[in-house]
């Protein structure tokens, strides 16, 4: 769960707090409770929320194909029926034109709009498409196949694109590196990708010097990792962590 606060008038990154928790913890009001009890963010009152979920009951449909009648059939078909979630829409600002279906517990959304003021809530999903296909050159004008990767804590999102149409966005779940190698094997092997051809940007959580960057590695030929954030915040501290570490959060201020 990260925070971060943006100045409305520079547009910049202010302060950010990133908190872990178990994922088997499933109380969200005693995990929201017990992250605004060491927060320093979360004791502040702010006129604006942007909430981005990342969770991976979400499918993404094209806007030509966009009913809620038919949103809602896709959701359940691929991750079955739930009646304790909300189900809200997204769209995506890309020219192909796309709309971001996904579930948010019950609890999780009446905790966050009673706490917050002004919430206005969106799938990460969205984002990663806005910003990959708005201002990625390489993944919209080359033929070859490009992969975005972005790691977060035990998952992972991966962006396929290739012969510059989007191919797939998922998460994938995973406990070690070599549940990483396998979802990515698997993968390249669904949409018989050339590893020699494939081009992967990279960017996350993840340790330069794991196991799970090494296989990354050894995989595919083509690998780059994403700008350094422009926040002052990150480029005028010491973090010790690589530059591409936070760049899927300083992302979503831009």
């Amino acid at each position: 769960m990260v925070f971060m606060v943006i100045a409305s008038a520079s547009k910049n990154m202010i302060a950010f707090e990133l908190f872990e928790f178990e994922s088997s913890q499933t109380n969200w009001y005693d995990i929201f409770q017990q992250v605004k009890r060491e927060s320093v963010i979360l004791d502040k009152t702010y006129l604006d929320t942007q909430v981005y979920y990342n969770f991976s009951e979400a499918v993404v449909i094209p806007v030509s194909a966009f009913t809620t009648e038919a949103a809602d059939a896709y959701l359940a078909a691929i991750h079955g029926d739930n009646t304790n979630n909300v189900i809200r829409y997204d769209n995506v600002n890309v020219a192909d034109g796309m709309v971001t279906v996904y579930r948010i517990r019950k609890t999780l959304n009446d905790i966050l709009n009673s706490h917050l003021m002004m919430v206005t809530p969106r799938h990460l999903y969205s984002k990663v498409l806005e910003t990959v296909l708005n201002h990625s050159s390489e993944a919209r004008q080359s033929f070859a196949p490009y992969i975005n990767l972005q790691f977060y804590s035990k998952e992972m999102i991966v962006l396929l694109m290739q012969h510059g149409k989007l191919q797939l966005i998922q998460s994938y779940a995973f406990q070690t590196a070599d549940d990483v190698l396998y979802h990515l094997l698997n993968i390249a092997n669904q949409f018989q990708l050339s590893v020699n051809d494939t081009r992967v940007n990279l960017s996350g959580l993840i340790d330069p010097k794991s196991h799970h960057l090494e296989y990354i590695t050894k995989i595919y030929n083509h690998i780059s990792y994403s700008d350094q954030p422009t926040s002052t915040l990150f480029q005028n501290g010491k973090t010790g962590f690589p530059s591409y570490y936070f760049t899927p959060f300083v992302n979503l201020s831009l």
